[in-house]
């Protein structure tokens, strides 16, 4: 038989030296001829928290002869293993096998990986339930030894970890738009198939496993044909709603995109925009249909929404409403880090690490924290009202208003306003004054009070404050965020 699984081939290793001179069990192989050890559960705990896991191997009395194990109990023995893998330990554990002809017998290698969350303990009996091999021998470990695995522990964030179970290769490729992403990454498709594999693990997307291939929660997130077909991403999705007017009463188009993140991102802005109420402009002699909100400013909400949700919530979608007075995006989750919407601007804190690392490769979002601000600055250069930022326990929500004059604004749109204008000078290195102001709201020139009153309200809430005290000439005076 050919060996084609790495761990085989240390496996074989390793039952051979516990065969000679003198049969004896390793710390990483124990002998079996059948599951009646009602310790399976600890067997496999132990075996998870040793260095590159253990091995219980299937034909091999206790006196270390080999009989061979029979074809018929072989299913039934990985059926239990991977249920107990599942669902008698926690955090679940990963099991590979091989049938090898070993001195003209068969006999079954059961790997137990090691895991990189440990301690791996019983499920439901608390962390004092963990095993580890000693001595040839399973055995409870010490609260010390608990200790030492909690520091050493390497837990993977959500997006590293595993989608779904070991595939081929050909499984992986058939779950994955590999077109799409490979478009995006401008690289063409290669003809070989383990070139494919090779760049798809470059960008985390799966993980090779010997021959076999597990798809990661950011593989499937990005990548996926269909999110739905990954338990765990059913109700992942981005959400579009359109109602009709400006209220929940009556909607007349609701569409899931299923598709990966990346590759379907364009694809749900198109979409989205199709639906936004717009008007003719001439622009270079020609006319065109335009949006009543900046396409940039949609791309980089929308891309926040998909980037910060909390994954640790999954019965709600990202969405995107649409009514006919404003838009609002909202994603599950809500601040991390206890950010106020304040320093909301810039923030450079993303909730997952590596989905936004990726997502910026591929140019669906910008770098850290300056999406909100193309996003504000496009705003302000289609005179739209301000942001309006909500937080709950369970979600952030975004609205964009659509176009309405100074007058029909409130006078706290007008104060958030004058704050979210403060802020995009502040960190573009410029400044905000009486001048500025009056531009970002369309108010005269001549209306200079109206402006100086905007400014003294956003000052007694403690929203800004005068950037340069010591100057007394109130023309040459600017003004910074107050928690500048």
């Amino acid at each position: 038989m050919r060996l084609e699984k790495n761990w085989l081939r240390r496996a074989l290793i390793c039952l051979e030296e516990s065969l000679s001179p003198i049969p004896h069990e390793l710390n990483e192989l124990d002998w079996k001829l059948d599951l009646t050890d009602k310790s399976l559960s600890k067997h496999i705990s132990a075996f998870a928290n040793h260095q590159q896991g253990g091995y219980l191997v299937f034909g091999i009395n206790d006196m270390g002869q080999v009989t061979g194990t029979e074809q018929s109990k072989i299913k039934n023995i990985l059926n239990k293993i991977g249920n107990v893998a599942r669902e008698g330990v926690d955090p679940k554990v990963l099991i590979d096998h091989a049938v090898y002809d070993f001195e003209g017998k068969a006999i079954l290698f059961v790997y137990v990986k090691e895991s990189n969350e440990k301690p791996v303990h019983l499920r439901g009996k608390g962390l004092e339930e963990s095993y580890i091999r000693s001595a040839a021998a399973t055995q409870k470990m010490s609260k010390q030894e608990i200790g030492w695995c909690l520091l050493n522990s390497n837990i993977p964030s959500f997006e590293e970890q595993n989608a779904g179970d070991l595939l081929s290769s050909h499984e992986v490729l058939d779950k994955l738009d590999v077109i799409a992403f490979f478009k995006l990454l401008s690289v063409p498709v290669s003809s070989n198939e383990q070139e494919i594999l090779n760049k798809l693990a470059e960008f985390y997307i799966v993980k090779s496993n010997d021959q076999l291939y597990t798809i990661t929660n950011l593989g499937a997130m990005l990548t996926a044909k269909n999110m739905a077909h990954f338990s765990s991403h059913a109700r992942r999705g981005v959400r579009v709603i359109c109602y009709k007017g400006t209220s929940k009463v009556e909607a007349y188009l609701d569409k899931t995109f299923d598709r990966g993140y990346a590759v379907s991102f364009d694809e749900m802005l198109d979409y989205i925009q199709s639906y936004l109420p717009a008007s003719e402009v001439i622009k270079d002699a020609f006319r065109q249909t335009v949006t009543i909100y900046p396409t940039v400013a949609i791309r980089e909400i929308l891309a926040n929404a998909i980037i910060h949700q909390d994954f640790s919530i999954d019965c709600t979608h990202p969405k995107v409403e649409v009514f006919s007075d404003r838009m609002e995006i909202t994603n599950p989750g809500t601040l991390i880090r206890k950010t106020s919407v304040e320093r909301l601007f810039g923030s450079t804190y993303p909730r997952n690490e590596l989905l936004t690392r990726i997502m910026y490769k591929l140019k669906i979002c910008e770098d850290r924290g300056s999406g909100l601000l193309r996003a504000l600055g496009a705003i302000e250069l289609y005179g739209l009202p301000p942001l309006r930022f909500e937080v709950t326990p369970l979600h952030f929500k975004v609205t964009l208003y659509a176009p309405r004059d100074y007058q029909e604004m409130s006078r706290n749109e007008r104060i958030e306003a004058c704050f979210q204008h403060c802020i995009l000078k502040y960190l573009s290195n410029e400044k905000m004054t009486n001048a500025s102001l009056r531009k970002r709201l369309g108010i005269s020139e001549k209306n200079y009070a109206l402006a100086s009153r905007i400014i003294k309200d956003a000052i007694e809430q403690n929203k800004i404050k005068v950037g340069n005290p010591e100057i007394k000439n109130a023309k040459y005076v600017y003004y910074v965020p107050s928690h500048a």
